[in-house]
Parts: structure tokens; sequence; C-alpha cells
């Protein structure tokens, strides 16, 4: 059976820690090394750290000057001698017991080289979860990479984050698929990257990750001027390589990029009116991606943005997005 090596990057999170920690330690499965990255918080972070490294053998602590969340993933990566790598965010947890468990004889039966799981979003106010991945097609991802992108694209399942699948740590250091340092939306590439060079791939229907969605003070809800651009480098970056070999999976691709593009409007409609100035020519220049737009959403933001304009459709797409996150149900609607 596989060992799995969690890499938990941690930074500013004392209230999660423990939680977060403690919620793996419960699973059934026990070939795992849990590496937890202290990224040189100022708080109570490296102490907790320490305290749960000197209870269990299999959980090992870096301690490192401040990065950003992409350097201390990276350091993990390099720390980690499992078989297969996953990420935690320090303020997320596991649900259950079982789960790891699940995945590790998924991964005896198929041999993926990458495979999906579940989550939930914990909306931090009241508490309450709603599932935002899983039912997946498992027999279609199965079937090959075209097969598997087309379906994830086509059930809205198509992960965004690192933390929702499990990658062979020799795929990672073969390609070095590492996270690029200095970025905020860094998962953006890093997926692209890995979608780019991986062939098998697998998936459980276990919701197992809980997502801590709007929690005060995470890099999710503090986006700015530069996250914006940050997205925008992706973009940049891959358009022309996955055009360059426009097969059908890298035409899926392209249109994960349009989404994360149709975001940074999102960011733009927020920040200053300087930080607009500066981003505008950056969006203006990158509108050429919206021809890969595909899924009723995209091709509805396609429209506003060439009907109204790159200011008002920012502002629009803002205000549904706040109204989303307050009532979750009009996901079903819009």
């Amino acid at each position: 059976m596989p060992l799995f090596s969690l890499i938990i990057p941690i930074y500013k999170v004392e209230a999660y820690l423990d939680k977060c920690i403690s919620s793996v330690l419960q699973q059934e499965y026990a070939n795992i090394e849990i590496i937890l990255v202290d990224d040189g918080s100022p708080d109570n972070c490296p102490a907790i750290c320490d305290a749960f490294a000197r209870k269990d053998s299999r959980i090992k602590v870096i301690h490192k000057i401040n990065e950003g969340a992409s350097a201390a993933r990276n350091s993990g990566i390099l720390a980690a001698t499992g078989d297969y790598l996953m990420f935690l965010d320090a303020d997320d947890y596991w649900e259950g017991a079982n789960s790891l468990m699940n995945l590790a004889k998924t991964i005896e039966k198929s041999g993926a080289e990458v495979v999906l799981y579940g989550a939930k979003d914990v909306i931090i106010h009241d508490n309450s979860t709603t599932i935002s991945r899983g039912y997946y097609q498992i027999d279609t991802i199965r079937k090959g990479k075209e097969e598997a992108v087309k379906s994830l694209f086509e059930t809205n399942h198509f992960p965004a984050s690192a933390w929702i699948l499990t990658i062979q740590r020799k795929i990672v250091l073969d390609h070095k698929l590492f996270f690029k340092t200095g970025i905020k939306a860094e998962d953006i590439d890093w997926i692209l990257n890995v979608f780019h060079h991986v062939e098998k791939f697998d998936a459980i229907n276990d919701t197992f990750y809980m997502y801590l969605k709007n929690r005060p003070g995470a890099l999710t809800t503090t986006s700015d001027a530069k996250s914006a651009h940050d997205i925008l480098y992706s973009v940049q970056k891959w358009m022309p390589i996955l055009e360059a070999d426009f097969t059908k999976t890298n035409r899926y691709l392209l249109s994960f990029l349009t989404y994360q593009y149709i975001t940074s409007f999102i960011i733009y409609s927020g920040v200053s009116k300087l930080e607009k100035i500066n981003l505008l020519p950056v969006l203006k220049s990158n509108l050429v991606i919206l021809k890969y737009a595909r899924g009723k959403r995209s091709l509805l933001c396609k429209f506003l943005i060439h009907f109204f304009g790159i200011s008002l459709a920012s502002k629009i797409f803002q205000m549904v997005h706040v109204a989303m996150n307050r009532w979750p149900n009009l996901k079903k609607v819009i």
C-alpha cells in the first residue's frame, strides 16, 4: 500500500492548526508522513508543530523564513519520501476516518498517477457545509486523459486547487512540478502543469476535504491587484503553450484558463483607481482568451464583457460573486 506524504504549509493559523493536524491523525490508514512547513509564522504555530512532532513519529517539521505558500509547499515536496503527495491548507481539515484507506485501495487497483477526491465548503458563520467536489464520473475518468479532462469539465469538477488531488511524487520530481514562487494564484499554474504532463487519472467520491470558506484574513478572501496580475501571468504563460499543441484536451485546458481569466474581473472591480489603471491594459491584451470560453457561465460572462465592456461587466461579476457566496444555492440557478 502506498506511503502518502501530506504537506501542510503553515502561517498565522494558530486558531485552526490543532484541528487540522488532529483530523489527519484520526485516519485509520497509518502509512502516511505529515510534513508541517512552518513558513516563519510569528504566532504560536511553530510550538504547536513541534508539540505534535514529539507525539507522533510520522510528523516532520520544517522551520523556515517566510517566503509564501508556494515556497513552503516546495520545501515539503523536497523533504517528502512518500509514493504520493497530498496538500492540506492549515486552516482546513479532513473529515472522517476511512477516506485515506479508500484512496490507497483505489491507487492499488488502478496505479493512477493522479487521483481526485471530494470536498465540502464549510460556511464559517454558521458551520454549514455544501459539497463542492464529488460525484465524479469515475468510470469515464479511468478511460484516459482525454476522457478524464472532458468529464471533469462537463460536470464542473475540474480542479482549481492542489489540495483536491493526490499525485505520484515521481511524476512531480521527473517533470519538476514545483509551485511558482512569488505569485498568489500559484494553484492555477500548478494544476495546468500537472494536467499537461499526467496521463493516467482516477477518482473517489469521498468528500473528506473540508474547505473553510471565506475565513477572514485568508489569502482567498484578501485578493488585490497582485492577485489579478498573477492570474494573468498564468494566462500569458499557458495560452501559447496549449495553442501550440491544439489537442482536444488542451482545448479544455484553455477553457479552464478562460474561466480563471474571468475571475480576474471580479478582483478588478474591487481595486483602487490607480490599480485599475495599471491592470486594465493587461486585461485588454488578454481578451483573446475569451474565444475558448465554453460552458453556460463562461459564455454568459464572455457576452457581458463584449456587450458592457470591462468596467461594467466586472461590477456585475463582483455582485454575482458576493451573492453566490452569501446564498450558495444560487450556483444551481446561475
